[in-house]
């Protein structure tokens, strides 16, 4: 029996910089004629990293703080 192993789904933010990388290279086709494939490619890199890096984040929870009680009356 061969085991079988699911692909692990990419991050949020690595899902987004795939995302915005193929459009900058979608967007883009003859600079990268002017530039070169490789050097295209590594700024294409750097800039989905830059732009993904803020958007990515996630929100996070307003801190709840807690009253304490003594003797079970609340403090004010």
């Amino acid at each position: 029996m061969a085991k079988t192993t699911k692909p692990v789904p990419l991050s949020r933010k690595k899902q987004l910089r795939a995302q915005i990388a193929t459009t900058l290279q979608k967007t883009f086709p003859e600079l990268k004629k002017l530039v070169g494939e490789k050097k295209f490619n590594q700024h294409v890199k750097k800039a989905s990293k830059v732009l993904a890096a803020g958007a990515a984040k996630k929100e996070k929870k307003p801190v709840v703080t807690k009253r304490k009680t003594v003797e079970g009356k609340a403090i004010a």
